[in-house]
């Protein structure tokens, strides 16, 4: 019993932590930025103002990135954006192809080594949670499916979309 009452208040206390978090006027603010995307159209960061995101920077001959992306459709299923970014590609590669191959539906930017270089991005992958106002709060390296932090930081951003 004494083991079930410490997992619950561990567990409340990473809840209001992470709504601290989001509260927190003093983490980082996204810059704003424009992905070219692999339909050819273009997202804005400050159009996504207003709504949680996640931001997967990722490359296709990336074994970690492939081993991370089956996580980041669950989130997406859950009612998170996700938006797959892809960057240092050969001049050949096919982001979107190869996300659609392995059966994602997530959206994919492409030929985003200037913006990554810009974020101070420098390998793959690296994912960001994002939160309505626009900051950063969360940044990952993780290729762990299974790594817990991914899923707590998706519901704090989707809590965000039911307040």
């Amino acid at each position: 019993m004494r083991k079930l009452i410490t997992a619950i208040t561990l567990i409340l206390l990473s809840f209001i932590s992470s709504a601290q978090l989001l509260a927190n006027d003093s983490l980082p603010l996204l810059p704003a930025i424009t992905l070219n995307m692999a339909d050819g159209s273009s997202v804005h960061t400050q159009d996504l103002l207003g709504q949680p995101y996640v931001l997967h920077f990722w490359a296709t001959w990336c074994p970690y990135c492939k081993k991370l992306q089956p996580a980041l459709e669950k989130i997406k299923h859950k009612g998170l954006k996700v938006i797959a970014v892809s960057f240092e590609e050969n001049d050949d590669a096919t982001p979107a192809k190869v996300i659609s191959d392995r059966g994602y539906t997530f959206k994919t930017a492409i030929k985003a080594d200037a913006i990554a270089k810009q974020l101070g991005i420098r390998g793959t992958p690296t994912t960001l949670f994002i939160n309505k106002a626009g900051r950063i709060i969360y940044l990952t390296n993780t290729s762990n499916p299974e790594d817990e932090n991914l899923h707590v930081y998706a519901r704090t951003l989707l809590h965000e979309v039911s307040n």
